[in-house]
Parts: structure tokens; sequence; C-alpha cells
């Protein structure tokens, strides 16, 4: 009987932290990754617009290109997509 006891609250423990803390360290990995993301995008694309700020004062390149087009640069050098207003990692296929 006391075999039972103690399995079934080694069962329900599990259960509990199965439940509960450990799937909340799963969304907060996922939320930092997301955060983490939007970072990299930022230093990205404000790296792009001063290289193509600095190639535009030289005479070379396009001048007047968006900040469409180091979104794009950016997004395909990190492997990410932007999917409700947040950029995510594309998973390896």
């Amino acid at each position: 009987m006391t075999k039972l006891v103690i399995l079934l609250a080694i069962i329900g423990f599990a259960y509990w932290y199965w439940s509960g803390p450990y799937q909340k360290s799963t969304e907060t990995l996922e939320a930092d990754q997301l955060q983490d993301n939007a970072v990299l995008m930022q230093r990205c694309i404000k790296q792009e617009g001063s290289m193509d700020a600095a190639g535009g004062l030289a005479g070379i390149g396009d001048v007047g290109s968006s900040g469409a087009d180091a979104a794009r640069l950016c997004a395909a050098k990190y492997n990410l997509y932007l999917h409700d207003g947040k950029w995510h990692s594309k998973k390896a296929e």
C-alpha cells in the first residue's frame, strides 16, 4: 500500500510539473526568441540604412532604396519572416 501511495505521489508531481512550470518555461523561451529576432532585425535594418546612405554619398548604388529592401535583405540573412508584426524563425525543412 505504501508503494502505491509513493507511486501516485510521484505521478501527481510529474503531472503538476509538466502542466505548470515546464509549459510556462517553453512559452518564455518562445517570447525571448521573438524579442531576440526583433533586435537582430532592428540592428540589421539600421546597418543597411547606414550603408545605403554611405553609398549614396559616395555616388555608388541606389540613393533612394527603401527600408523594405533592407528588411527583405535582413530577413533573408537571418532566415526570418514577418507574421502578425513579429519576426519568426523559419523552420529547417
